[in-house]
């Protein structure tokens, strides 16, 4: 997917600005790895691109890395197991009553709590990008470029189109800041540690 962003990033650049197409699919190439990766570096400024760049980009960001790396996301392992269960299901609507379709991933049998976990997890980037966006639409910001912004921070990717600096409000710094925070620990340790049942059964534990 990183390959395909880069290519078609470039290549809308090249469609859409005044770039050579060398020039735009070498910096295609670089920003798509940079948004996946979460390297965060920008080869030319991301207020100069267009608009399928930059949704494809927060695509890139979006899904993240592979399962273990540094990179932020949703990782394309969890990607991938929704695309499996999304197949096991239509399987299942055109396969006869007593049909036994099992979620498999490559060589490994996928279970419910693999299934479960990647939905959830999904679900909350999701809903903390969402909620992020409505905010940063209230402070009057560029609907597109305010989705990007706040996909970014939450995918620890540091990519900007030029809404984060010094002049943005302290209250959608602190937005940000939350969205890198949940981002990093992937939103469910986020949850746990401000989950009450946790410190009063780590309480109940020391006594």
């Amino acid at each position: 997917f990183c390959s395909l962003a880069g290519l078609v990033v470039g290549l809308s650049l090249g469609q859409h600005t005044n770039l050579g197409w060398t020039s735009a699919l070498a910096h295609g190439a670089a920003l798509g790895v940079s948004a996946q990766t979460g390297t965060g570096f920008s080869t030319l400024s991301l207020t100069e691109i267009d608009q399928t760049s930059k949704s494809l980009l927060m695509a890139s960001m979006l899904i993240g890395g592979s399962a273990g790396s540094t990179s932020g996301g949703i990782k394309i392992f969890r990607v991938l197991i929704i695309l499996v269960l999304i197949r096991v299901i239509l399987q299942r609507a055109c396969a006869p009553p007593h049909a036994v379709i099992e979620p498999w991933l490559g060589n490994r049998r996928l279970e419910y709590e693999d299934l479960t976990r990647a939905l959830l997890l999904t679900f909350l980037f999701i809903a903390v990008i969402f909620c992020s966006w409505i905010l940063f639409l209230v402070g009057g910001y560029d609907p597109l470029d305010a989705l990007f912004e706040v996909t970014s921070a939450t995918g620890t990717v540091g990519l900007s189109t030029g809404i984060t600096g010094t002049e943005l409000p302290g209250w959608l710094k602190g937005v940000l800041c939350f969205d890198m925070l949940a981002g990093r620990l992937e939103v469910i340790a986020l949850l746990m540690v401000l989950y009450p049942a946790t410190w009063r059964e780590r309480r109940t534990r020391a006594q």
